[in-house]
């Protein structure tokens, strides 16, 4: 089985607080993670981390895409991280109004993350909605 995502010694500090330190998994097809803790503990920085919301100041993410490309993260464009977190990725944030676009109906926020993996050009998935 093919290696979904990787993460080696990721490390987040603000200042002088160390919000991750180290962290390291591995995570394959079909698994499924919990990041668990106490408030203020680093779950939601370790996540945004990932998700390339915030910059990383040590480690490694690497992510084989369907496609089979693998990528660092910490790399990409902002045109591919954008496509990536679009077509392939799906993050669900602790307040609504960081990921969902608030005058769409949840059906719609739904649809058009799912029609944007079949019709990858915006104006398509205004024409099919």
């Amino acid at each position: 089985m093919n290696l979904l995502l990787n993460i080696k010694d990721l490390t987040k500090n603000y200042g002088n607080i160390r919000a991750c330190s180290n962290i390291n998994f591995d995570l394959y097809p079909g698994q499924v993670l919990g990041i668990v803790g106490e408030s203020g503990s680093g779950k939601s920085t370790l996540l945004n981390c990932i998700g390339s919301n915030l910059s990383i100041d040590a480690g490694e993410i690497t992510y084989t895409n369907i496609k089979n490309n693998i990528s660092n993260i910490k790399k990409l464009s902002e045109s591919q991280h954008r496509k990536l977190t679009k077509t392939e990725w799906g993050f669900v944030q602790q307040n609504p109004r960081d990921g969902l676009r608030i005058n769409v109906t949840a059906g719609g926020n739904i649809a058009e993350r799912l029609l944007n993996v079949v019709l990858p050009n915006y104006g398509n998935i205004r024409d099919e909605a």
